[in-house]
């Protein structure tokens, strides 16, 4: 069953639907039914984890949801930028903004209107899927020197959000494949000796 925002200057109840979401609040600023207020999530992806995101409601505005993309002060090269840039152009409804610190995040917004918890919820699972897919392509934006932490075998915190949601959202955005391993360069050495180490 929806549970719908059906005022548009009400504020929607955003805890009742992430605990029905399964997903946990770590931080809150504001209180619930208050003009302005906000929530900190940290969400897991298939491939990436430890995603921070933050659920912001203000009256008259509507629901903006955002997640800091990488470290703050990361010296990112243009070819990361044009990356995100045409993501904004590839996948529908979220897009890349920089902070007053020019750290990168990844952001959606929805109207007051037609409000409801599957709409916070395909929200949410839109930024960790599209963060997920640029993981390799965006990696220095991630982690410093692109040094991506050893994320496999961690048990995901999200699972049953994903399971619930990720198919319809992808169904909304192209086709996508993981980039192929890159290939190891040879040691100077090993071309020398003409061998395949």
């Amino acid at each position: 069953m929806k549970r719908w925002c059906t005022l548009a200057d009400a504020a929607p109840p955003i805890d009742r639907w992430l605990a029905e979401l399964g997903v946990e609040v770590v931080e809150s600023v504001g209180e619930a039914g208050e003009a302005a207020f906000s929530r900190d999530l940290v969400l897991d992806g298939d491939r990436r984890c430890d995603l921070q995101i933050t659920v912001a409601w203000i009256t008259g505005v509507g629901l903006s949801v955002w997640a800091y993309y990488g470290p703050e002060s990361a010296d990112l090269p243009k070819r990361i930028y044009h990356r995100m840039l045409r993501a904004n152009f590839d996948h529908p409804f979220v897009k890349f903004a920089l902070t007053d610190d020019d750290r990168p995040m990844l952001m959606t917004e929805l109207p007051a209107a037609g409000l409801d918890r599957d709409a916070l919820a395909q929200a949410l699972v839109r930024l960790v899927v599209v963060a997920d897919r640029l993981l390799d392509e965006t990696a220095t934006a991630v982690a410093e020197h692109g040094a991506l932490p050893d994320w496999s075998g961690r048990e995901r915190r999200n699972t049953a959000l994903l399971a619930a949601h990720q198919g319809e959202v992808e169904a909304t955005m192209p086709e996508w494949q993981p980039m192929p391993p890159a290939r190891r360069r040879r040691s100077l050495l090993a071309r020398l000796l003409g061998t395949g180490r």
